[in-house]
């Protein structure tokens, strides 16, 4: 995005490009832009999380009048990542459709932690910037991280994988035990490929010698049920 571009307009022209975002919704002439953005995308690129919800402006629609519709400006999020990014510096965010150069590149790391006497586990996230050869990408990457509170949200939605994952397993071994977790990665890497969660904690179980079948049994004894057990 060039401002010069914002320049070279009217204002009344800059302001009638802004209104037309407001008629993308549903039952609205421009509707087609939004149902076709949001079919591309089954989860939210800033999280992984949550189905997109919204439309996000990767720069700022207040900001750039001219770009308010513009599909390379329109990024489909969920709501919780879209109201904390609100109207920051989009040079602070990676772009999901520009920034591919990190796509095959696996620098979401997820470190198991085990008490060795209890065998109650725990984690860590991270980002290894070592293999980001673009140190402002790395740095993008990271302040999103941290924008959007993303390990925050992910220790909840990684302990409840390992609990769907382990649940219904009575007579749990290590060979079960390691047939899940190498099914699981592959499904998700062939799916979300390898910096999506799902796919990096299946591989941080998998690959951790601290992750053995007494963890397991220790954590499948601890699973609690869903709002108690109550479908509320």
């Amino acid at each position: 995005m060039q401002q010069e571009w914002e320049d070279e307009l009217e204002e009344s022209k800059k302001n009638k490009l802004h209104d037309l975002f407001g008629i993308t919704y549903e039952n609205q002439k421009l509707y087609f832009i939004r149902k076709a953005l949001m079919k591309m995308v089954d989860t939210c690129p800033m999280c992984g999380i949550q189905p997109p919800s919204q439309l996000d402006h990767q720069s700022p629609r207040s900001d750039f009048k001219t770009m308010s519709v513009s599909r390379l400006n329109l990024v489909p999020v969920c709501g919780v990542c879209n109201n904390k990014k609100r109207d920051k510096d989009p040079h602070g965010f990676v772009h999901p459709y520009y920034d591919h150069s990190i796509k095959d590149v696996p620098f979401f790391v997820i470190t198991i932690h085990s008490n060795p006497r209890t065998h109650r586990m725990s984690w860590k996230f991270s980002i290894n910037e070592a293999v980001i050869s673009d140190k402002a990408l790395a740095d993008k990457i990271n302040k999103q991280v941290g924008v959007v509170k993303l390990y925050r949200r992910l220790y909840r939605e990684t302990n409840g994988m390992l609990s769907d994952l382990l649940s219904g397993i009575d007579d749990i071994t290590e060979d079960i035990l390691n047939f899940l977790l190498q099914k699981e990665y592959k499904t998700h890497l062939k799916r979300r490929g390898p910096n999506d969660w799902h796919t990096v904690f299946v591989k941080a179980l998998n690959d951790s010698p601290i992750f053995t079948i007494e963890e397991a049994k220790v954590y499948a004894k601890t699973i609690k049920p869903i709002n108690g057990g109550v479908n509320a």
